[in-house]
């Protein structure tokens, strides 16, 4: 797992607060978000939980990872995804 520090951690979760294409997977809604010279995956589990980053794919290769927000951090990203993927 590569080493991430809190705050680029906290800017990937909140590039996905406003992100507004979500994918609907067998996991739960998905999207990405660019960070860092990377494409960072970040996840809303299917049934309840909070977001998680779920890795990230760029010049150097892919990596997986498992990085839970709190909670504070996940509403946003949940208000984002619904909005996005309300039906109108």
């Amino acid at each position: 797992m590569a080493s991430i520090d809190e705050t680029a951690i906290a800017a990937i979760f909140t590039a996905a607060a406003t992100a507004t294409s979500w994918k609907r997977t067998n996991l739960g809604l998905s999207t990405e978000v660019a960070h860092g010279g990377l494409t960072w995956g970040v996840q809303l589990p299917q049934d309840s939980g909070r977001a998680y980053i779920s890795g990230s794919s760029g010049h150097g290769g892919d990596t997986c990872e498992y990085i839970e927000a709190t909670w504070p951090q996940t509403l946003p990203i949940v208000e984002a995804a619904m909005t996005a993927t309300r039906v109108h």
